[in-house]
C-alpha cells in the first residue's frame, strides 16, 4: 500500500506485444488502454481498487481524453508506462500518463474526470484521498 501523505506517480514496463501494433507501430488504441489501467491501478495502490469505490465512493466518469505522440512506439519495445494525478479542480481530476523508451518521451496523454454521486450523478468535491496523493501542478 502507497502513502497517501504525498504526490503518487506509479511506474509500470511493459514490452510492446503483436495484439498492441498496427502494420508499422503501436495502435493509438493501446494507450487509451494503457492509460485505463494505469489509473485503476493508481487508485487500488492507494487503497481504492475500482471494486471499493463503485461500493463506497464516488463515481468519476471521464469527461475529455488525448493522446499526444511524439515518437513511433515498436514492436519488441520496452516502455515505461507513469501515471499520476493533478489538475485537481473542485470536482475533476486529471489523470496524467507519459509513455517513455528509457528517457525518451515517445506520448503522452490524459483523462479528465469529474467526481460525481453515482445515483444523481451531480458533481461532488473530489475525495481528500486524491487530493493528497496528487501531483501539484
Amino acid at each position: 500500500r502507497v502513502s497517501t501523505s504525498g504526490p503518487h506517480i506509479r511506474r509500470e514496463t511493459r514490452r510492446i506485444v503483436m495484439s498492441e501494433i498496427d502494420v508499422s507501430q503501436i495502435h493509438f488504441t493501446t494507450a487509451y488502454r494503457w492509460m485505463d489501467r494505469g489509473l485503476c491501478e493508481w487508485l487500488a495502490d492507494l487503497g481504492w481498487p475500482f471494486t471499493r469505490l463503485l461500493q463506497e465512493g464516488v463515481g468519476i466518469p471521464i469527461v475529455d481524453s488525448g493522446c499526444r505522440f511524439d515518437q513511433r512506439i515498436l514492436l519488441d519495445d520496452m516502455i515505461t508506462i507513469e501515471t499520476s494525478v493533478g489538475g485537481v479542480g473542485t470536482t475533476s481530476f486529471r489523470s496524467r500518463h507519459r509513455f517513455l523508451r528509457g528517457d525518451e518521451l515517445c506520448a503522452e496523454g490524459q483523462l479528465v474526470h469529474v467526481c460525481i454521486e453515482r445515483g444523481g450523478r451531480t458533481p461532488v468535491p473530489v475525495p481528500e484521498w486524491i487530493r493528497a496523493a496528487a501531483t501539484p501542478d
